[in-house]
């Protein structure tokens, strides 16, 4: 930029902002489909999804958007509120530029056409409207019609179930002038496939014109400087010259918003993009703490690779993993903001009247998973863990809480037969777990009685626990379960059982066995739920009940015609 094009930094009439060479990448392009893909710490969503929605609604005053999460309960508690924050950081104020969870006052301006519900919206000064989409109930938003999308963490979001929403990217055509016009913005960092993250948003790629940014980034600078040059005539008093530069500008616009027409902008950067920010002992003590593999990906954005010869679950399938066990109505009682508690109320395939189920690991984190078995299905339905300092008071409070208003208050428990190894001297932690359940210190939270299913159980080897899981997977044994996990009730224990790896061990004799990897569970505690065993030994007392475990060692097939998913 030659020394003309300067701004004055000391000009009254300018905010100056700090920004990556990203976002003011992304500012000048300012393409109709933007998908980024950025490590940690690149101000995705406080930054740049907020300035460009910021951008969108001055484009388009009285549209109707879509902010779209996985569920309601990450719409609620993260998203949602990121988003918030971000358009406080760019001066808008609640109340005057927006409103949540309410109709706007009088003065703000009116959508293209009137909500039916301001419940998890966002009304804009301008008439903009937004609504918040849950994809464990995309169906919630396809009866609609909006003008744009947005997105964060993409990743979670499956894109089967969101072309559900495509349909909905029509509207009135008095925004059709607009470039933003039936647009997306998604941001995430990288998808993991190892953890069954949606990685949708890497085959986007193919959908960028390379020749077109180019040419919209040539336009958006040439723009910028006649901009720059305008600021600077007009404090200079020179008049004329600034009447010839907005004509130029004028034109430019023209040239700018025709390049830009039915664009798409794909990009993957590092957490580098912003290191003037973070500086370098962010990177140095996210490497301590990440380890090489997390950190090449979370703040690399370095693509890892599924190897499904090591996987120990090496007949793990996405059909084993459900999405539409949430009511979200639950969910809709509560405004954005809102202090809430997760409830066993918002579970569409509980059963009220029967018992509940549950399988525990006893450990350095004490890991519990719960669910039902229905009929031929067996359903994990939400996960609990501590960390320490917690230990097993917190975790007996974490599942009495949720399942207060459950009806049937009997717990059946399963678990680690280390539980109960030390009741002759005192360290009975499943007895003590058990006195914890049926005699909590909140009123509230009593009721329940556990039934222990594992006392004086032999011990369950890990290559029984690789066969017979195997074998539960396969669905080929009507005689076995059909099990099914909820994605986002028990989302760490997925993640751990897609990167749960075996390893050959050999005895004595030369014989070989396939046991569970456990270095997993030497990794600094805040790691532990997503990347550890320990959520899937929690898995395997679920699972693993004699008769289970003796049906999976018969050789002979049976067909699974006879089996009925609910």
């Amino acid at each position: 930029m030659s020394r003309k094009n300067r701004v004055n930094p000391n000009d009254e009439r300018l905010e100056f902002r700090f920004a990556s060479w990203l976002k003011m990448l992304i500012d000048l392009i300012a393409p109709k489909i933007l998908l980024l893909i950025a490590g940690r710490a690149t101000a995705k969503t406080s930054d740049i999804l907020a300035e460009r929605f910021i951008d969108v609604c001055y484009d388009m005053p009285g549209a109707y958007f879509a902010l779209v999460a996985d569920t309601y309960v990450n719409a609620l508690k993260n998203v949602l509120p990121a988003l918030i924050e971000g358009l406080n950081r760019k001066g808008w104020v609640e109340g005057i530029h927006y409103v949540v969870d309410q109709p706007p006052p009088a003065h703000f301006g009116k959508p293209y056409k009137s909500p039916k519900s301001y419940k998890h919206t966002i009304s804009v000064f301008n008439g903009c409207f937004v609504n918040l989409i849950s994809m464990d109930q995309p169906s919630s938003g396809a009866g609609n019609s909006y003008q744009h999308l947005f997105g964060d963490e993409a990743k979670y979001l499956d894109f089967e179930k969101l072309k559900k929403l495509m349909p909905a990217l029509r509207g009135n055509p008095k925004f059709a002038s607009s470039v933003f016009y039936r647009g997306m913005t998604f941001t995430t960092d990288m998808p993991d496939v190892t953890e069954g993250e949606y990685s949708w948003i890497l085959d986007k790629h193919k959908d960028m014109n390379p020749d077109q940014i180019k040419l919209c980034l040539q336009a958006g600078l040439i723009l910028n400087e006649l901009k720059i040059e305008k600021i600077n005539e007009e404090r200079a008093n020179n008049w004329t010259k600034v009447d010839q530069i907005q004509k130029n500008i004028e034109r430019w616009e023209k040239r700018w918003i025709k390049a830009r027409k039915d664009s798409t902008f794909f990009k993957i950067v590092s957490s580098y993009v912003n290191v003037d920010i973070n500086t370098p002992g962010f990177y140095k003590d996210s490497l301590a703490a990440l380890g090489p593999e997390e950190f090449k990906k979370a703040i690399g954005s370095f693509s890892p690779k599924a190897k499904k010869g090591e996987r120990f679950y090496i007949n793990l399938h996405d059909d084993l993993f459900f999405q539409d066990g949430i009511n979200t109505q639950y969910y809709e009682r509560f405004k954005v903001g809102e202090e809430f508690e997760e409830s066993c109320l918002a579970l569409k395939y509980l059963s009220p009247s029967r018992p509940i189920e549950a399988g525990v690991d006893f450990g350095n984190m004490m890991s519990m998973v719960t669910g039902q078995e229905l009929g031929k299905m067996l359903f994990l339905m939400k996960e609990f863990y501590t960390l320490p300092p917690e230990s097993l008071r917190q975790l007996a409070n974490q599942f009495l809480k949720f399942y207060k208003h459950h009806q049937n208050k009997i717990l059946i428990l399963y678990y680690d037969r280390s539980g109960n190894a030390y009741a002759k001297i005192g360290e009975d932690m499943v007895s003590e777990l058990k006195d914890y359940l049926e005699n909590p210190t909140d009123p509230e939270l009593k009721g329940w009685r556990v039934q222990l299913m594992s006392r004086g159980q032999r011990t369950i080897l890990q290559s029984e626990e690789h066969q017979y899981m195997r074998a539960i997977m396969e669905e080929n044994n009507s005689n076995l379960p059909v099990l099914r996990i909820c994605r986002f009730g028990c989302k760490n224990l997925k993640s751990a059982m897609e990167k749960a790896k075996s390893k050959e061990v050999f005895d004595k004799k030369g014989i070989k066995s396939i046991r569970k990897n456990k270095a997993s569970e030497k990794l600094p505690a805040h790691r532990l739920p997503k990347e550890s065993t320990n959520l899937t030994d929690a898995l395997k007392y679920f699972c693993g009940r004699e008769h289970w475990i003796n049906e999976s060692k018969k050789k002979k097939p049976v067909s699974a015609s006879g089996i009925d998913i609910i």
